[in-house]
């Protein structure tokens, strides 16, 4: 289970961390909180790695006037660029403790962390205007698939469908998190038939659909939903001790939920399965369904460009009007042929988005895809060297760099 909360001392602090490590039962009670039945007694959260896992909240850079020569005099380097006075971030109290002196004409912050996932990777932070960056991650939230500038984390998603048969085992069934963006009822049609990038496609068969749908959101408040219970210890001296750690689902990662009244992008390759000397395939789609109280919009994109190697792109903005409450990603076959589709990506339309696919084997990067969904692939030799670098262009692809090495046998 993913966590999102964070503080200037801490973060991870919650049963929800102890689920995942140490294989605890995790119980859902009537009020659909969860919690772990271990810290229902008195506990010491540092032996459960409960506490203590410091994570980077704000960043601050000091502004200042400098001692500066006289204009056209000599400079000194030796003395000259100092500030002419300085005033620390951090103060030491009476009781020897230090605290934060919060001085804003001195101090100005420039980056705040706002989510990390399990294994310390930072999902997103944002800037005092409040533009957001993002991190998307995946093969056990290991890797980077996805980084997103101008986006918040629950705005974007990417699927290459590359990691779903890497997931590990997982102990916390009951209140277990989802995938960003889940193609996991499709597992079955995961194809190594075709590919646009990385090893594997999702095949959808002739004349049916293949669809998954996320809620929308009006707002991303930063509320954890976290209560941390204490009691005295039984041990006496009227010391306070952890009894419990309430987790509600607002302390969960939000899944891929995007805000409303807000327009997004939706891209994607797709390939039909037949021998097509045409301009452009006209029997694949995606029917984009945005539902609303006054009654669902729909938006059919069909494909667009040049056909490239077999696979040809799609992309469309789609407006998301406020008071919508979920939309519908639709992958459709309308024809009598096998229709394959990679690497789907959608993301805020002001948003500028660079996706990642690795070898779900060796996990080498093999295709890195730019802001148009236009992907750079990387080839190795059997000895995981990088011998050749494609880029993929509207006209083809080309090769742009390729390297041989190879060790001169010595005559013995």
């Amino acid at each position: 289970m993913d966590v999102t909360y964070i503080a200037p001392a801490q973060e991870g602090i919650t049963t929800a961390q102890l689920q995942v490590d140490s294989c605890y039962t995790c119980t859902t009670v009537t009020s659909g909180i969860c919690y772990s039945a271990v810290t229902d007694v008195s506990v010491n959260p540092f032996v459960y790695s409960l506490a203590g896992n410091w994570r980077p909240y704000k960043a601050y850079t000091y502004y200042d006037t400098r001692v500066a020569p006289a204009f056209l005099a000599k400079t000194n380097v030796q003395k000259e660029g100092l500030f002419t006075t300085f005033t620390p971030f951090w103060g030491i109290q009476s009781d020897k403790l230090m605290t934060p002196q919060y001085d804003e004409s001195k101090w100005v912050w420039n980056s705040e962390s706002t989510l990390f996932n399990r294994k310390g990777f930072e999902l997103e932070n944002k800037d005092p205007l409040g533009r957001y960056n993002a991190g998307l991650y995946g093969y056990d939230y290991a890797l980077p698939v996805a980084v997103v500038q101008n986006s918040r984390y629950r705005e974007s998603a990417f699927d290459g469908f590359e990691d779903y048969f890497f997931e590990p085992a997982i102990c916390d069934n009951a209140c277990a998190s989802a995938r960003n963006f889940d193609f996991s009822t499709y597992r079955d049609n995961l194809d190594t038939l075709e590919q646009h990038t990385g090893k594997y496609s999702l095949r959808v068969a002739a004349g049916s659909s293949i669809g998954v749908s996320a809620p929308l959101t009006t707002e991303d408040n930063n509320t954890f939903g976290l209560s941390f219970n204490t009691e005295n210890s039984e041990c006496g001296g009227g010391k306070v001790v952890l009894k419990s750690i309430r987790a509600t689902s607002e302390a969960l990662l939000p899944v891929f939920s995007p805000l409303s009244d807000k327009q997004v992008l939706v891209g994607a390759w797709v390939k039909e399965a037949q021998d097509c000397h045409c301009q452009s395939y006209a029997n694949s789609q995606i029917s984009i369904i945005v539902e609303q109280a006054s009654g669902n919009t729909t938006v059919i994109v069909k494909p667009s460009g040049n056909i490239i190697e077999g696979w040809q792109r799609i992309e469309q903005a789609v407006d998301l009007p406020a008071g919508a409450t979920r939309i519908s990603i639709n992958l459709q076959s309308t024809g009598n042929a096998i229709a394959y589709f990679d690497d789907i990506r959608i993301h805020p339309f002001n948003a500028n988005m660079k996706s990642f696919v690795y070898n779900p084997v060796t996990l080498r990067l093999m295709a890195e895809l730019d802001e148009n969904n236009y992907a750079t692939f990387y080839e190795y030799d059997d000895d995981g060297t990088l011998i050749r670098l494609k880029k993929e262009t509207e006209r083809g692809i080309k090769t742009i760099k390729e390297t041989r090495t190879a060790l001169l046998k010595e005559d013995q």
